[in-house]
């Protein structure tokens, strides 16, 4: 996942603005705006603050689920939040049992590499 994205999304889901994100992590508009762009070189403690300021958690996520993690944080937070909420599933077993289109095969590079 794009960090730049994913901070900047979280940011507007919460309907807050750079500065406003900015102050509440103790840090400044210009941090938050190089992060959002993907020039800035953060130190890890900032970036931890940021996230503690969008109510978010720094995660390392294998990248072969990558794609299924993306999606579940984009349904996230553009769902109608009026819906009636679906039950909640463990992400363990949403991301790491397979299923029955899983093929077992734990190589990314494709079934013929």
């Amino acid at each position: 996942m794009d960090l730049a994205q994913t901070v900047r999304d979280l940011r507007k889901s919460k309907k807050m603005s750079q500065a406003s994100l900015a102050d509440l992590a103790g840090t400044k508009q210009a941090t938050i705006s190089g992060i959002e762009n993907g020039t800035a070189n953060v130190e890890l403690a900032t970036l931890r603050s940021v996230c503690a300021a969008l109510d978010a958690e720094i995660v390392i996520i294998p990248r072969r689920v990558i794609g299924s993690v993306r999606d579940v944080v984009q349904q996230h937070l553009h769902r109608d939040h009026q819906q009636v909420p679906e039950p909640v599933k463990s992400v363990r077993d949403e991301l790491f049992i397979p299923d029955a289109n899983d093929d077992g095969d734990d190589d990314d590079r494709g079934p013929n590499a």
